[in-house]
C-alpha cells in the first residue's frame, strides 16, 4: 500500500457498539513529507514507517498528533478527506537517550533536559509507532473511559498511557517546563526558532 495523501480520513471501532468510532486524518508520511533531501533527520527516524495522524470522536480533538502503524489505516473504514493546514501539524514529543544525556524531541526541534539525575521514561513510552489495538485503548483512556479497557493489566492503579508522546504522561508538563517548551508553541514557530525542518529550506 502506498503512502496515503494528508487528509485521508479513516473510522475506527472503540468497542464492539458500531457507533461507538473515532476519525484518523493523515497528516503526514514521513518518507515522502518530513524527509530533507530524501533524508529523514535522526529523531524521526523510529517513525520512517509510520504514519502520522489526528484522531477526533464526536467533533473534538483527542490526539493532536499521533504515531501509528499503516494497519490503522488498512483496517479502518474509508471516510471523505479532510483538508490538511499547517496548523494542524503536530508532531508528538519523544524523550530519547537516558539519565543525564536524555533529550525531549519535538519532530526536528531537541530541547535538552538538564537533568544531573536519572530520567525515568517507562518502556512504554519510548518511541515506537502504536499498532491498531495500542491506538483504541489509548483513545479509551485519552476520553475518560478507562474503565472501559478490557483487560485487567490496562486498569492498574500505576496505569502508564503505552504512548509515546510525554505530554500524556504523568508528570510530562513538568518535563515540558524543565525543557523550556513554550505552552502552545506550534511546531511551526519551534522550526522557526531552531531553524530546521521547513525554517531551513526557506
Amino acid at each position: 500500500m502506498r503512502d496515503p495523501l494528508p487528509g485521508t480520513q479513516v473510522a475506527i471501532a472503540l468497542t464492539e457498539d458500531p457507533r461507538d468510532t473515532a476519525e484518523v486524518r493523515v497528516l503526514a508520511a514521513p518518507r515522502r513529507d518530513l524527509a530533507r533531501d530524501g533524508v529523514l533527520s535522526a529523531p524521526l527516524g523510529p517513525f520512517a514507517d509510520a504514519l502520522l495522524v489526528d484522531v477526533h470522536r464526536e467533533g473534538r480533538l483527542v490526539l493532536p498528533g499521533a504515531w501509528v502503524q499503516p494497519e490503522v489505516l488498512e483496517r479502518g473504514t474509508p471516510l471523505a478527506p479532510r483538508p490538511v493546514r499547517a496548523s494542524d501539524l503536530r508532531l508528538p514529543a519523544v524523550i530519547r537517550g537516558k539519565g543525564a544525556g536524555a533529550e525531549l524531541h519535538w519532530g526536528e526541534t531537541i530541547w535538552p533536559l538538564s537533568l544531573d539525575g536519572h530520567l525515568a521514561v517507562p518502556p512504554a513510552s519510548r518511541p515506537s509507532p502504536h499498532p491498531y489495538s495500542r491506538l483504541r485503548r489509548l483513545l479509551l483512556v485519552a476520553t475518560g473511559r478507562r474503565e472501559e479497557v478490557a483487560l485487567t493489566l490496562w486498569q492498574s492503579p500505576s496505569f502508564e498511557v503505552p504512548w509515546h508522546d510525554v505530554r500524556l504522561l504523568p508528570r510530562a508538563e513538568r518535563w515540558f517546563e524543565l525543557a523550556q517548551v513554550p505552552a502552545g508553541m506550534r511546531y511551526a514557530d519551534a522550526e522557526q526558532a531552531q531553524g530546521v525542518g521547513r525554517a531551513a529550506r526557506r
